[in-house]
């Protein structure tokens, strides 16, 4: 079996493997979450492989285009997602096969590392392929141990920030620490029409952007914050709003505990309580393709919505 490359028709046939190996028990696989994903990213298309026999396709294995920016300067890098084997073929080392392909496929294109947030039976596969641990994303957590009713939220109307969010995504500029960069339209792609999450927002319209999303789970709801974007007009007195804003929100919602990078949380000016920050996050591992440092070594600034599992 030939690795080939994936065409725009495949996808069905891709979505019905993904169903077949992985289930949807993480995430829903449908093909328009898929196109979400791979086709309408403002990096660009994803490269996709695929392994198929016989007319059918047995495996799959793409890497989501992404962009980060540190002092200026655009570093291409890909997020190793979507891989997925036929149950039938399984254990013939197809999975590395397709990696090892793909991964020297994107060095020629001039990806300069693949990350991802793998999971206890993936870790080490992709350490065998030469990933390596960057360790798991500091937190800031704030717990709210008498939560009240939760209300619900009403959906935001995004378009109240257009003018906001262009000002934001024009005036990233010379940060020393490394952060996605803010292509035109990145924010609403991945916020505002996200096929699969709920976002909402805080702000005031002008100085300030707060993206967070409610997550239940076994020890309760969670308020993850998942970007805070600020323009250099942000001041004492946005400071003083956002966290009144924020406090009435986690009141609103009636979450059991709030979330936030820690890694941003220092320059956030946000009050989020006394605990210590702590190494809970997704695990995330590097593989350096073109860099001319390694990726372990640079001042990452992740933020917790650029690390989710979509």
């Amino acid at each position: 079996m030939t690795p080939r490359q994936a065409k725009e028709e495949d996808i069905p046939a891709i979505v019905d493997l993904l169903k077949l190996s992985l289930g949807e028990s993480l995430t829903p696989k449908t093909i328009s979450f898929w196109k979400w994903k791979h086709l309408e990213n403002p990096f660009g298309k994803s490269p996709v492989l695929l392994l198929e026999e016989n007319g059918k396709i047995v495996g799959v294995r793409a890497f989501l285009q992404w962009r980060y920016l540190i002092n200026g300067e655009n570093m291409l890098a890909g997020r190793a997602v979507d891989t997925a084997i036929h149950p039938s073929y399984q254990g013939k080392g197809l999975f590395t096969k397709l990696t090892k392909k793909l991964l020297d496929q994107v060095e020629q294109d001039g990806f300069q590392f693949i990350f991802n947030s793998p999971n206890n039976q993936s870790l080490p596969g992709y350490l065998k392929m030469g990933w390596e641990r960057w360790g798991k994303l500091p937190l800031k957590i704030q717990l709210n141990p008498f939560p009240k009713k939760n209300k619900g939220l009403s959906k935001p109307d995004w378009r109240l920030l257009d003018p906001l969010i262009e000002n934001i995504e024009n005036s990233q500029g010379l940060e020393s620490e490394i952060q996605t960069k803010l292509e035109k339209g990145f924010i609403n792609w991945r916020y505002e029409h996200c096929p699969i999450v709920d976002y909402f927002w805080i702000s005031d319209q002008s100085t300030y952007l707060m993206i967070f999303r409610l997550k239940k789970s076994r020890v309760g709801t969670e308020f993850r914050i998942v970007e805070f974007y600020k323009t250099p007009e942000f001041s004492e007195f946005g400071i003083e709003q956002v966290n009144q804003r924020l406090k009435n929100k986690i009141t609103e919602t009636g979450a059991n505990f709030i979330s936030f990078s820690g890694l941003q949380f220092p320059n956030s000016h946000l009050k989020l309580g006394i605990l210590p920050i702590i190494n809970q996050g997704p695990l995330v591992t590097l593989r350096n393709l073109n860099s001319k440092a390694s990726p372990l070594d640079l001042p990452w600034s992740w933020s917790l919505g650029d690390l989710e599992l979509f």
